[in-house]
C-alpha cells in the first residue's frame, strides 16, 4: 500500500504543540504515515511537510482584513492539495475561523475530516452544528461538558481529555528557579500573562499595567513579573511597558515556573487559564474587545462563562470579565481580594483542584492517534 497521507492544520502555538504530540503518537504506531499541511516549528520538527508556516497567522478573526490575501492563497493551496494528492484524512486542530473552511473544502473532495480541539459552539454559534455535521466525520472532544452539548448533534464524537496535560506531564519544572523567584520576590508575587498573540498583547497589556499601578499603591509589599511567553513578542511588550512605571521585571519563557511561584496571575483568557489551574494558582481573567464588537456579539454569546476553567467548574470560581472599556480598577480590586481574603483564596484553590481532577491526566494524544489510524484503516 502507498504511504498514508494525512493533512493536518493548526493556526497558533498551542495548536502546534498539540499537533506535534499527535504526530509523534501516530508515527510511533505507524512510521509509514506522512504528514502535510499547516504548522509551526514543533510540527515541522516532528516531520511535517509544511505547505505554509503559520508563525505569522496566529491572529484574532476580528483583525484579519489585512491577512485576507495571504489566507486566501493558503486556502487555495490546501484545496489543490485535497484534489491532487487525495490524502487519506484531514485532521483540523482548533483555529475554527480558518479550519472550518478547510473542513468544507476537504469534505467536498471526499477527504474525511477529524476535528480535534473543536470549535467552541457551546459558547456562541450553536446553530453551526448543522453545518459541521455535513463536513466532519468525527469530533475529538477535549472538555467533559462538550459530551452533553454534542450528544444530539448527529456527529460521531469521542471525549479524549485535554492534550495540554500530555505536555504538562512531560515538562520538568525548574524547582530551583521557582524557589529563587519566591525568595527574591517575597510572599506576594503577582504575574502578568498578556497572551501570545500580538493583537491580544496590544489590547490587554496596557490595561494590566494600569491595574499594576493601582495594586502597587494598595499592596506596597507586592512584587511583579511580566511573562513574555515567546521571545518574538519581547519588542512589543517592551514598547508598551516603557509607557508605564512598571515596578517589576520581564521574564522571557519559563512560564510554568512563573505560574508556580505566583500568588496571583492576571491573565488573558484561553488555554493558558487551564495551565494556571493545573498549578492551582489563583487568577483573574480578562478579554478585551471594542465597544462595537461587544454590543454586536453579546446577543450571540450562549454561555455565562468567559473562562474555560469556570466552564469546567460550572461556576464563577475565578474572577473574569469581557471588557469593552479599560476596566483596570476592576482588575486591581479582584487581584487585591485574592491576596487579602484568605477564605476566598482557599475556595479558589480548592475549586481549581477539583477542575484539575475533572480534566484528568495525560493520554489525549494517544487517544487521538488511535482515532486517526482507526479512521484511515476503516477507509482503506
Amino acid at each position: 500500500m502507498a504511504d498514508k497521507k494525512i493533512f493536518i492544520s493548526v493556526g497558533d502555538p498551542s495548536g502546534d504543540m498539540h499537533g506535534a504530540n499527535l504526530m509523534a503518537e501516530v508515527l510511533k504506531r505507524d512510521p509509514g504515515v506522512k504528514f502535510y499541511g499547516l504548522g509551526i516549528h514543533r510540527m515541522h520538527d516532528a516531520g511535517l511537510h509544511c505547505m505554509h508556516a503559520m508563525d505569522d497567522h496566529a491572529i484574532m478573526w476580528a483583525n484579519t482584513l489585512v491577512k485576507i490575501p495571504t489566507l486566501w492563497q493558503m486556502y487555495r493551496d490546501c484545496k489543490r492539495f485535497f484534489e491532487e494528492e487525495k490524502p487519506h484524512l484531514a485532521v483540523l486542530i482548533d483555529y475554527a475561523g480558518f479550519n472550518i473552511y478547510l473542513a468544507r473544502a476537504a469534505a467536498k473532495r471526499g477527504v474525511p475530516v477529524i476535528y480535534y480541539v473543536c470549535p467552541q459552539l457551546w459558547a456562541h454559534g450553536s446553530w453551526r452544528i448543522k453545518k459541521l455535521r455535513r463536513m466532519v466525520r468525527k469530533m475529538l472532544l477535549v472538555y467533559p461538558f462538550e459530551e452533553e452539548f454534542y450528544a444530539d448533534s448527529g456527529i460521531p464524537f469521542r471525549y479524549i481529555g485535554h492534550p495540554l496535560f500530555d505536555e504538562l506531564s512531560k515538562r520538568e519544572q525548574d524547582d530551583a528557579l521557582v524557589n529563587r523567584l519566591k525568595a527574591e520576590k517575597g510572599e506576594c508575587l503577582i504575574s502578568i500573562l498578556p497572551g501570545s498573540r500580538e493583537q491580544e498583547i496590544a489590547k490587554l497589556l496596557p490595561i494590566f499595567l494600569r491595574a499594576v499601578e493601582d495594586i502597587h499603591k494598595r499592596l506596597p509589599q507586592a512584587n511583579f513579573i511580566l511573562s513574555c511567553h515567546h521571545a518574538r513578542n519581547l519588542d512589543l511588550i517592551e514598547v508598551i511597558t516603557n509607557r508605564f512605571d512598571f515596578p517589576g521585571e520581564i521574564v522571557v519563557g519559563n512560564l510554568p515556573e512563573v505560574i508556580e511561584a505566583s500568588t496571583v496571575c492576571m491573565t488573558s483568557s484561553g488555554t493558558v487559564t487551564m495551565e494556571v489551574a493545573a498549578h492551582l494558582t489563583p487568577m483573574v481573567v480578562a478579554y478585551r474587545i471594542t465597544p462595537i464588537a461587544y454590543f454586536v456579539s453579546k446577543p450571540y454569546i450562549e454561555t455565562p462563562f468567559l473562562c474555560l476553567v469556570n466552564k469546567v467548574a460550572g461556576e464563577h470560581l475565578i474572577p473574569e470579565l469581557l471588557m469593552y472599556r479599560n476596566d483596570y480598577r476592576w482588575l486591581a480590586d479582584r487581584v487585591v481580594e485574592l491576596v487579602q481574603d484568605k477564605d476566598r483564596r482557599r475556595h479558589v484553590i480548592e475549586g481549581l483542584a477539583q477542575v484539575k481532577a475533572t480534566m484528568g491526566g495525560p493520554g489525549a494524544s494517544v487517544h487521538a492517534a488511535e482515532e486517526v489510524l482507526k479512521m484511515i484503516d476503516s477507509g482503506s
